[in-house]
């Protein structure tokens, strides 16, 4: 009867120790048919189904998975409302704060710049000419004190804006109103079914409290759509400046333009992408959640 390699499965002789074909030891060949003779007679173990434990589902389980299935549906309500919401402009104490928080913005922009170059002034004052040039000296120095006083300048503006503004940014503020209302709609619901609450008052309650929901809700979404419209105004002048960087770039290989010339412009691009970037992601923290 033919014998068979247990490895790649060709034919080989009695004799042979090892397979011709994948060079690995003949140990234990059998052949085909007792292969299959041995896969018949192995008895499959039947596994008897385990029983189900039994579930006691209490009504604190009840009311949780109750309150999760609510909260789900509220979710994809609340985004739905916001893809639906109208671009309604934006009220205007709401455009009121957020020049307040741009305005914040610029100033902590142009304190870094300021404080940069100040930085870069003081390496002058280490410089050996200081001290045996008179009019260089002098030069530093009113550098130094003009770059200071503007820095002085802008610290008493930011505190002039930051006693304007609000504490709580409307966004947040009314997502803070609704997870406290359905924070309340929840404990509300746990107490009717726990019986602690008698029918009538439980759907008073609750029909305030759900009418709070709605009108912050729809508030919100309003509010979030006017920004974002915002945020993508802007991205897309960035977008244009960005364009318009390059070619004054091409301008420069063309030898329209000089290299100083090109420097000064590309210093303005700059300058202004930066303050762009700034606005577009005040603007983005203003709709965090959190």
């Amino acid at each position: 009867m033919a014998k068979f390699c247990v490895y790649c499965g060709s034919e080989v002789k009695e004799s042979d120790k090892f397979c011709i074909f994948c060079g690995k030891p003949r140990l234990s060949n059998v052949t085909k048919d007792e292969k299959k003779h041995k896969k018949e007679k192995m008895p499959e173990k039947e596994k008897e189904p385990e029983p189900e434990p039994e579930k006691e589902e209490s009504i604190e389980e009840a009311l949780k998975e109750e309150v999760t299935e609510e909260i789900s549906e509220k979710e994809e309500k609340k985004k739905e409302k916001i893809s639906l919401a109208k671009a309604t402009p934006l009220p205007d104490d709401v455009k009121e704060q957020i020049d307040l928080y741009i305005q914040s913005t610029d100033i902590q922009f142009n304190k870094k710049v300021l404080t940069d170059k100040l930085n870069d002034i003081l390496k002058s004052t280490k410089e050996s000419r200081y001290e045996t040039d008179f009019d260089f000296k002098t030069s530093v120095n009113v550098k130094l004190e003009a770059v200071k006083t503007l820095i002085t300048e802008l610290k008493e503006e930011e505190e002039s804006i930051k006693g304007n503004m609000d504490d709580i940014f409307i966004v947040k503020r009314l997502n803070k109103t609704v997870e406290t209302k359905e924070d309340q709609l929840r404990n509300l619901t746990k107490e009717y079914r726990l019986k602690k609450m008698n029918k009538e008052t439980f759907e008073k309650l609750r029909d305030k409290y759900k009418g709070e929901v709605t009108n912050a809700e729809t508030e919100l979404a309003e509010l979030m759509m006017g920004i974002k419209l915002w945020i993508q105004e802007l991205k897309t002048e960035k977008a244009e400046m960005t364009g318009e960087r390059k070619l004054n770039k091409g301008r420069l290989s063309a030898k329209e333009i000089t290299q100083d010339e090109f420097k000064k412009s590309d210093n303005d691009f700059k300058l202004k992408l930066d303050k762009l970037g700034a606005k577009i992601k005040t603007l983005e923290s203003l709709i965090k959640k959190k």
